[in-house]
């Protein structure tokens, strides 16, 4: 039986529109408060300790409408929601800058730590064009539980005027989620759909942005394709983060408004005038083994994936995007050099980038700089994304747009939605499947067959958590 959902019984929150907002801000009251020690604990992937203390994604446990921004089981965890902010087209990350810029000074809080992640705090998530269907949107959760090195807290907030509940009436609605059944995958496999593309019309798809390539219309583009995926089983938003976080504790493993993922990829952290952006293009697909092989393979494929010119021409790309993005906004930006970044299904080749922006330049001022990267849509930018709209066959929605959190003085973290489906409300079931993701960087010389191999590589951490199991999802070619 699944457990009671901690927002079950709470009012719907108002949604508005980002513009409204920014001219009519709502008011809403905050209030942080530092947690018992040992009610939460770090574990690796955000689940329980060997003393059974709940992690972060524990508390999730059989829950539906949450938000999670969790890695190596540190971040924020939330349920219900006191406001709702949409924007749409060309201008709906500054829309939504603005909207929540706004809300912050119409509204009142009280915050005794002060410190990243506390205080008013809203998760978004962006569409990846501006012509897409989906809305973009920031979240700010009625609750929400955040834990760092420091410790555990409680953020909650209600419109102006209305009382905060107690502690121990929100920590009640924890606990029914943290002590509901053990997670138990259905033994049954579950139901799989092809998308907008079959996997023969996805390797035309990439033969014709190669053609169109050939005549110089661009010199990468990235190529998605989507997968609809129905478990035999109901299976709640909480217990699939749980899943992930397992699998893939040094992501960022997140949720906001039904998009769900694992996300490897930093597109920015800004906590005071710092930044930092990971920089992710190049991959290598690794296969099923024992322990001594799969070290085996991580050597070979990491040698293979340094000097291929055809993947670090791609990743050269993808850095250079970035630091064009970042420099006007800078006063000092830096690029490591490329690195192997080694993950269960994939090794990517990963260059950091670190920087000091100038002025008050806040989190959502420096994604919307960056997004598209050419990591997730190509070079030149805007001729990649005329491709991929032409050719792709699909409206992405969030898929590879970006995901994360923005505090009241725009700092926040946020990622590029990749290694993610977009869920139906209240969790995927027999009839109402996930909607899974999977791309890879086209280049003049990309072998098709490798590029579609590789798309289901990348689907791998959503299919896994979804209950596919290594041999239906096949053998990487």
């Amino acid at each position: 039986m699944t457990a009671p959902l901690p927002d079950q019984g709470l009012d719907p929150a108002p949604t508005l529109s980002a513009p409204r907002a920014a001219a009519s801000p709502p008011r809403l009251s905050f209030r942080t408060v530092a947690l018992p020690d040992g009610l939460v604990a770090a574990g690796a992937g955000g689940a329980a300790t060997a003393e059974n203390a709940p992690g972060l994604l524990d508390l999730l446990t059989g829950c539906a409408d949450v938000v999670s921004w969790v890695r190596r089981g540190r971040g924020l965890v939330g349920w219900g929601c006191a406001l709702r902010l949409e924007a749409r087209g060309p201008d709906r990350i500054e829309d939504l800058r603005s909207a929540w810029r706004a809300t912050v000074y119409a509204s009142w809080w009280r915050d005794a730590l002060v410190r990243p992640g506390t205080g008013p705090v809203a998760l978004g998530a962006i569409a990846f064009s501006p012509d897409s269907a989906a809305a973009s949107v920031l979240i700010v959760p009625r609750f929400l539980v955040g834990l760092d090195a420091a410790g555990a807290w409680l953020t909650t907030a209600v419109a102006e005027g209305e009382e905060h509940p107690e502690v121990a009436e929100a920590l009640s609605r924890l606990r029914p989620s943290a002590s509901a059944r053990p997670d138990v995958a259905s033994p049954d496999a579950p139901m799989v759909s092809p998308g907008s593309l079959s996997e023969a019309d996805y390797l035309d798809a990439v033969a014709e942005t190669q053609r169109r390539m050939a005549v110089g219309e661009a010199r990468k583009v990235v190529l998605a394709r989507d997968l609809l995926v129905a478990p035999a089983a109901p299976l709640a938003t909480g217990d699939l983060l749980r899943r992930l976080g397992t699998a893939y504790p040094s992501c960022w493993t997140f949720a906001v408004d039904s998009m769900v993922g694992a996300s490897p990829e930093l597109l920015v952290r800004l906590e005071g005038r710092r930044l930092v952006s990971r920089v992710l293009a190049g991959t290598a697909r690794r296969h099923s083994g024992d322990a001594a092989s799969r070290e085996r393979e991580v050597d070979r494929l990491a040698r293979w994936l340094a000097a291929s010119s055809k993947n670090r021409a791609e990743h050269e790309l993808a850095r250079d995007s970035a630091l064009s993005a970042l420099e006007p906004l800078c006063s000092v930006v830096r690029a490591r050099e490329p690195r192997v970044l080694t993950l269960p299904n994939v090794l990517h080749l990963a260059t950091d980038i670190t920087g000091v922006v100038a002025g008050d330049t806040g989190a959502l001022s420096l994604v919307r700089a960056l997004h598209p990267t050419a990591a997730v849509c190509g070079t030149p930018t805007a001729a990649a994304a005329r491709i991929i709209a032409e050719v792709e066959g699909m409206d992405r929605g969030r898929y590879a747009g970006p995901v994360g959190w923005v505090d009241w003085h725009g700092e926040g973290e946020w990622c590029i939605a990749l290694r993610c489906a977009a869920l139906p409300p209240g969790g995927v079931a027999p009839g109402a499947p996930a909607r899974v993701f999977g791309g890879g960087g086209i280049m003049p010389d990309s072998v098709p067959s490798d590029e579609l191999a590789e798309t289901t590589a990348k689907m791998r951490p959503v299919l896994a958590a979804l209950g596919m199991n290594g041999k239906s999802l096949g053998t990487p070619r």
